[in-house]
């Protein structure tokens, strides 16, 4: 019998291809950021709510890894599956320097990994295929190249790096292993330990450890091979982090009415708007952060991103997950009026109850994390230091940073 076949029905397509399918050329760099591909995978481990330490499933990590180095340029974790805000977040964390996160992990190991990649690497997912993510690439002079379908190979080194850190996973309390045949009859639920915060930290440290370990590959550390290399190099990094960020954030076309933007049937306000009202065709793109969207971002025609905020105050800062779970139940129940009042009602009330709930389900559990991680985010939106001014669109008067309330 064909070994191929063979190998196809007892193992799986994936395995066959793996072990028949012919592999041609090198996926090589000879510069740091010159090629860096990223990958999200599901991390082998259960974690637990921060409340009541109960388990509340798997997390998701995406990666970044630098090709000429192999040195890890980024990251970033969340309850959420992949979409464009992990890739803009691990992107974003990728080009920024890593001086305040170490400052935060008290580690002292450096990690130089700064500076905007030449190139980046991606599949074919569908986060990775947006319009808005190619177009902020475009924006930034970022070469964006998708792998052939059917071929893994051309990610090898981001799927071992995967690997690797995964296997560091496999030692932690919760670990799902691998596989069910390696996982076996341990209760993964029952010893799970560590919250999303917690394994966020644990895993910048396992970067830091993995950066820092002799690449058997390249006969010295990742570091070590950026330091040589990267002497002549001068790293490109954006002058304003906060607008690289907002770039990479989802869109959506939206017209500039006389009462502001309406996006997801709230209504949005900014004194930046009114000279445009009714200008042109009258629309412009607006970016949001799904994590909070208390705030939106309105790209003006000559490039200037404007924020603007709810129109109505009393609305609490909420992520879009829950707005729309809220509005789901507000129809549920029959509720009827202005969105915008409906909301700020069943979302006080939710979180009242979810605060006092001692029995909640797992979903539950995972939800209300969720939104308590929102409370200690790095988004754009989540504080006030080291955002722009707010533009007033007159530029005969001077702008100073304001307290916001």
């Amino acid at each position: 019998m064909d070994a191929r076949e063979v190998a196809k029905a007892r193992e799986g397509a994936k395995a066959a291809r793996q072990k028949f399918a012919a592999v041609i050329g090198e996926n090589k760099a000879s510069q740091p950021l010159e090629v860096v591909q990223i990958d999200h995978t599901p991390a082998d481990i259960i974690l637990v709510d921060s409340f009541e330490r109960q388990p509340i499933g798997r997390p998701w990590v995406t990666l970044a890894i630098d090709i000429a180095t192999r040195l890890v340029t980024g990251y970033y974790t969340s309850l959420e599956a992949p979409s464009r805000l992990s890739v803009a977040l691990c992107l974003t964390q990728a080009v920024a320097p890593k001086a305040e996160l170490l400052a935060d992990l008290a580690c002292n190991i450096p990690w130089p990994a700064q500076g905007k990649p030449r190139s980046i690497h991606v599949d074919n997912g569908r986060d990775f295929q947006s319009h808005t993510f190619r177009t902020a690439c475009a924006e930034w002079g970022i070469d964006l190249v998708h792998r052939p379908p059917g071929s893994p190979h051309f990610g090898g080194h981001i799927e071992r790096l995967i690997g690797t850190m995964m296997g560091a996973v496999h030692l932690l309390p919760g670990t799902t292993q691998s596989s069910i045949a390696a996982k076996g009859d341990y209760d993964a639920e029952g010893m799970a330990t560590m919250t999303l915060s917690e394994f966020d930290r644990w895993f910048a440290l396992e970067i830091c450890r993995h950066n820092n370990r002799i690449h058997s590959s390249l006969g010295c550390t990742p570091i070590a091979k950026w330091e040589a290399l990267s002497e002549q190099m001068t790293r490109d990094i954006p002058f304003e982090m906060e607008a690289f960020q907002v770039s990479f954030l989802p869109s959506e076309l939206r017209k500039i009415r006389r009462d502001g933007i309406h996006l997801f049937q709230i209504r949005y306000w900014s004194d930046a708007l009114v000279a445009h009202i009714g200008r042109g065709d009258g629309t412009a793109v607006v970016r949001y952060d799904p994590r909070d969207i208390s705030m939106i971002w309105v790209e003006l025609e000559d490039g200037r991103y404007v924020e603007a905020r709810y129109r109505n105050l009393e609305i609490p800062p909420v992520s879009l997950w829950e707005y729309r779970e809220a509005m789901r139940k507000a129809r549920a129940l029959g509720k009827s009026g202005s969105n915008e009042l409906v909301l700020a009602e069943l979302i006080r009330q939710q979180r009242q109850i979810e605060a006092e709930s001692r029995g909640l389900t797992k979903a539950e559990r995972r939800s209300r994390e969720r939104k308590g991680t929102l409370e200690g985010t790095s988004s754009a939106v989540s504080s006030t230091e080291g955002l722009r001014e707010i533009d007033t669109g007159d530029t005969s008067r001077p702008l100073f940073k304001v307290e916001r309330w």
